[in-house]
């Protein structure tokens, strides 16, 4: 396994069209584009539709979280579509419910670039891009104060590459189609295999500027180093059809329209410059003289801020008394408490690493380079060598051509149809499905469909290729879906981690991975489905400790004896006689089995004809089956049958169990025959007079029979009752 395709790989992708009043045809379009290309690259996609000013937080704050678990080797994408505004050197994402009244509401209501690319420097990853194609010309109200338009140049920190959709400063409009242009070169471009990632921006620039005849040119600033970074690594097969060799050739040495695609193509103002000392006279040396001097332009205004003085400022006002950041330069000196006039004699900035203008050939002013733009004539189409051709790509042409269809839910970018594995280019280790954390069902996975892997084409040059089928969606007008969007559960407050605890203090992130099955080559044997992982709190036990699987079968319940009233235990229960047996199983209705047995289980009722035809037998009742009485006191005692009454059973095939002999009541225990008790005659006499009064005699006012007390045998009543005792 190689390290391309081992690479922990992660994505931001934002889509904003609907502004109040000012709806983008194709900012969300261009999005789920990119998504979809960035999911079949081995990509787990965090995106986001149409997100006010909060929900555009609380993601960027998710894909921060994730981001945050990435390994040292890990690559992070940000791709951020929608209006874009430039303010004092920042760059600004505009939320969809952003009021735009004047300049100073700008920080206040946008996003600002810089926080998430500095975000983005404390992650582990080793690549990161940052793509804003947001280089919308958006109009302030009237009476307010001018702001440049397009984007401020940036300069990217180490490990970073930041690209935007068009050259500083200048604002490029949606194309009538169903998708824009930058868009569609970069996910034509991401596709290539073996293709560096400063090389992709490369052919996105030349392949945009082709297309847009000219008035849209990208710009791009990579700073890797040495970090080797492909979207899609080739194949062993991939010599086959290898790309023509490029070889470094000097502008001042080839004609021309072949000069041109080289200095549009490296984008530097050395190389414009080259240009235009070889081909000064040409019809397209004034478009190369307008993107030169808003390059030049761009430059200075970066160098202006990042000194941030008066003497900076004054110097840039000098230069540019009507440039696009004349009104900024104003703006930073009256916060600096300096005077907006430039003074007589101050010392002037001189930007040692910047070029000097060619005498006589850089004579644009910058505030008309929009206008020379577009009245310059189209540029020639690049060689082969510097951009293969468009239409190799034949699946993803078929589908980039079709408009992609409405949004499943609100925030969930629209998903066109699965792209295939790009030919000859190797399928990454494993697809995640993209996860919109916003939605009105909470955060969801979106189960998109795997990319499908088409075999390498063999054959003559000239020999028409067949069409692949593609397989009926399974959510209606939704080829990309598999399924409805699943909702995520997340936890409602994030754990704690303590101050004292060892390791790095990262927290897990809110929103778990959702990856796909893997996808194997044609001809390859296909891999066994990973053990799904167990829920949180759910044990995972080794195969052999695995419950085992009851047989269904309907067992009789257990009779549960209970000792009776007067303390004796019971005896035992014996088979029945064959006289008094149930009937034969052929005369006794069927009953299914139950999938469960014991004492709670339901009782199979027969079917109605059995029922009819055999009656069913009387069977001794179980005391299991009567319901307890929830005070056993206010019950009445129910009598306890004596041991000769008790039904004995004998079996004649089994020898009979002798009965316990049962114990012989005691004597004193015998109750007498309830017998009028004799009331005693009250005689006063001496001899009983101190003689306390018998036991009886105190009970008698209770209601309830007491037993007579036993009296000596010479004793006799001495008092009849109701009378006075009478001496003897």
């Amino acid at each position: 396994m190689s390290a391309a395709s081992a690479q922990q790989r992660l994505a931001l992708v934002i889509g904003q069209s609907a502004y109040d009043g000012r709806v983008l045809a194709t900012a969300a379009n261009d999005a789920g584009l990119i998504a979809q290309t960035l999911t079949s690259a081995g990509f787990e996609v965090v995106q986001g539709r149409d997100l006010n000013a909060n929900d555009l937080r609380s993601v960027v704050r998710d894909f921060l979280d994730k981001a945050q678990t990435l390994e040292s080797d890990g690559a992070v994408m940000v791709y951020l579509s929608g209006y874009g505004i430039q303010l004092e050197g920042e760059n600004y994402l505009l939320p969809v419910d952003a009021r735009i009244q004047r300049d100073v509401d700008v920080p206040i209501e946008g996003f600002r670039l810089s926080d998430l690319v500095r975000s983005l420097e404390r992650t582990p990853a080793q690549v990161r891009i940052v793509v804003a194609d947001m280089a919308r010309d958006y109009a302030m109200p009237a009476g307010s104060e001018p702001i440049a338009r397009g984007l401020a140049l940036v300069e990217p920190p180490s490990g970073f590459l930041i690209a935007f959709s068009s050259a500083p400063n200048i604002t490029t409009g949606d194309a009538p189609g169903p998708y824009g242009h930058y868009a569609t070169a970069l996910a034509e471009t991401i596709r290539q295999p073996g293709v560096p990632v400063d090389e992709v921006f490369n052919r996105v620039r030349l392949r945009t500027h082709e297309t847009t005849k000219g008035l849209q040119t990208p710009w791009h600033m990579a700073n890797l180093g040495n970090a080797p970074f492909v979207f899609f690594e080739p194949t062993e097969s991939a010599s086959a059809v290898a790309p023509p060799v490029r070889q470094v050739r000097r502008i001042e040495d080839v004609p021309a329209e072949e000069a041109y695609n080289i200095a549009v193509e490296r984008d530097t103002i050395q190389d414009y410059q080259a240009f235009l000392r070889r081909y000064p006279d040409h019809p397209l040396s004034r478009r190369v003289s307008a993107l030169l001097a808003a390059r030049r332009e761009a430059v200075v205004w970066r160098q202006t801020v990042r000194r941030n003085t008066s003497e900076a400022y004054w110097t840039y006002l000098r230069r540019y008394p009507n440039g696009p950041h004349a009104a900024d330069s104003r703006r930073k000196l009256a916060r600096l408490s300096a005077p907006v006039a430039p003074p007589p004699a101050f010392e002037e900035i001189v930007y040692e690493d910047l070029p000097p203008p060619l005498p006589g050939v850089e004579r644009i002013e910058v505030v008309e380079v929009v206008t020379i733009i577009r009245d310059a004539p189209p540029p020639p189409p690049p060689p082969i060598y510097l951009l293969p051709d468009y239409e190799e790509d034949v699946e993803f042409v078929e589908i980039i051509r079709e408009p992609p269809p409405p949004p499943i839910l609100v925030g969930v970018l629209p998903i066109p149809a699965p792209f295939p594995v790009p030919r000859y280019a190797r399928p990454p280790r494993s697809y995640y499905e993209p996860i919109a954390p916003v939605t009105p069902r909470g955060p969801v996975a979106i189960p998109v469909a795997r990319p499908p892997i088409r075999e390498p084409f063999v054959g003559r040059p000239n020999e028409p290729r067949l069409r692949p089928q593609r397989p009926d969606p399974a959510i209606p007008r939704q080829p990309g879906l598999t399924a409805q969007p699943v909702p995520i559960s997340v936890p409602s407050h994030p754990p704690v981690v303590s101050p004292q605890a060892p390791g790095p203090r990262t927290q897990p992130p809110r929103l778990p991975s959702r990856p796909m099955p893997p996808v194997t080559a044609p001809g390859a044997r296909p891999q066994s489905p990973a053990p799904a992982r167990p829920e949180p709190g759910q044990v995972r036990l080794p195969p052999d400790r695995q419950p085992t699987v009851r047989p269904q079968s309907v067992q009789p319940a257990p009779s549960v004896q209970r000792p009776s009233a007067d303390g004796e235990r019971p005896a035992p229960r014996f088979q029945r006689p064959a006289a008094d047996r149930d009937p034969p199983p052929s005369m006794r209705p069927q009953r299914p089995a139950m999938g469960f047995d014991g004492p709670g289980a339901p009782r199979a009722r027969p079917p109605e004809e059995s029922r009819q035809a055999v009656p069913r037998p009387q069977r001794p009742r179980i005391e299991e089956e009567r319901p307890r009485p929830v005070n056993p006191a206010a019950q009445p005692a129910r009598p306890s049958p004596s041991p000769e009454a008790r039904p004995r059973f004998s079996s004649p095939e089994a020898r009979p169990m002798q009965p316990r002999p049962m114990p012989q009541p005691m004597p004193q225990q015998a109750r007498p025959a309830m017998q009028p008790r004799p009331v005693p005659e009250f005689r006063p006499s001496p001899q009983a007079r101190p003689q306390p009064m018998a036991p009886a005699a105190r009970s008698a006012p209770q209601p309830q029979p007491q037993r007579a007390s036993p009296q000596a045998p010479n004793q006799r009543p001495q008092c009849p009752p109701g009378r006075p005792c009478r001496p003897e």
